[in-house]
């Protein structure tokens, strides 16, 4: 198994920069993104069923934390990434402990409200954010090496959704993810057994913050410009449908979901209405046909794992 992961690893790093062009490579780039901003979200919501619904404000603290740290204080790529995650992290653990008595619609509600604030906050921070008129973010530079072209930035991004993917296959399987797990079976009996509900959920928001910071990082590297109207309601929405399509908590649900919610995306982006109308269809087609989202399609015998 080991060795097939090493070959498949090797191969996309070789293959996609040689094959594809550069709008093809752009467009797997967005995809490593949302590869990211799905398995946080379905950390939370998948696994621990915390409906929250704020990635898309995490997402763009990440964006904006790594965009100023470059531009304000001359930090390179990778040196911003910790500084993105941790800001994620922070502003997703802090939220957690102002809805920690809420649950379901209550919950949803309170992380909602918190996205629209947010958004609020960058469109009149004028001073920090540049307000409505966004940043033009510069192209990441590591070790004096410039990764400007969309091939460059593929190999730059490759290594840290992997690390990520790792990172999380580590969490579910260890003590974390029983207690996500048990979490989403009952907070009652989670806390029967010795283990304050709270403080598990507020873990569950800090790892989604900390992914969500890091493709936030990679959001602004990639496209180059962002803007407070690029991180509203709409990117959580997304995710959530492709954590759908995919199969709630499946870690191979979440990263064939985004892929194929980014190839949608990107197919159909010059006729808005088809795109909403294709997320409709995906969501239609996994609630009436596969209940289970291609996870249960494409690993009948694992299920969702």
């Amino acid at each position: 198994m080991w060795l097939s992961l090493g070959l498949a690893a090797l191969a996309l790093f070789i293959l996609p920069p040689r094959l594809l062009s550069d709008f093809q490579l752009y467009t797997f780039n967005l995809a490593l993104v949302n590869v990211l901003l799905a398995i946080g979200l379905n950390l939370v919501i998948g696994v621990a069923r915390q409906f929250a619904l704020f990635s898309g404000a995490l997402f763009g603290v990440g964006a904006y934390v790594a965009a100023i740290c470059q531009m304000r204080f001359g930090l390179g790529f990778l040196a911003a990434i910790p500084f993105a995650m941790m800001a994620g992290l922070v502003v997703a653990a802090v939220t957690s402990l102002v809805a920690w008595r809420a649950g379901d619609l209550y919950l949803a509600m309170i992380t909602f409200g918190f996205g629209e604030i947010f958004q609020f906050f960058l469109v009149h921070a004028d001073s920090l954010t540049n307000g409505p008129d966004g940043l033009a973010v510069p192209r990441p530079v590591v070790f004096g090496v410039s990764f400007a072209t969309p091939a460059q930035l593929f190999l730059l991004f490759l290594p840290l959704t992997i690390a990520a993917l790792v990172s999380y296959r580590l969490i579910e399987r260890g003590r974390l993810g029983q207690l996500l797990v048990a979490l989403g079976d009952s907070e009652v009996a989670l806390a029967a057994i010795g283990h304050d509900h709270r403080l598990v959920k507020t873990l569950a928001f800090a790892v989604q913050g900390a992914y969500a910071g890091l493709a936030g990082a990679m959001f602004a590297a990639a496209v180059g410009f962002i803007d407070p109207y690029s991180f509203g309601l709409s990117v959580t929405l997304q995710q959530l449908t492709a954590i759908a399509v995919g199969g709630f908590g499946s870690l191979f649900g979440a990263v064939t979901g985004s892929i194929v919610l980014t190839l949608i995306d990107r197919v159909l982006i010059d006729f808005p209405g088809l795109r909403e109308l294709g997320y409709g269809v995906c969501l239609l087609a996994v609630f009436l046909v596969f209940p289970g989202g291609l996870a249960g399609v494409l690993l009948p015998r694992r299920g969702a794992s």
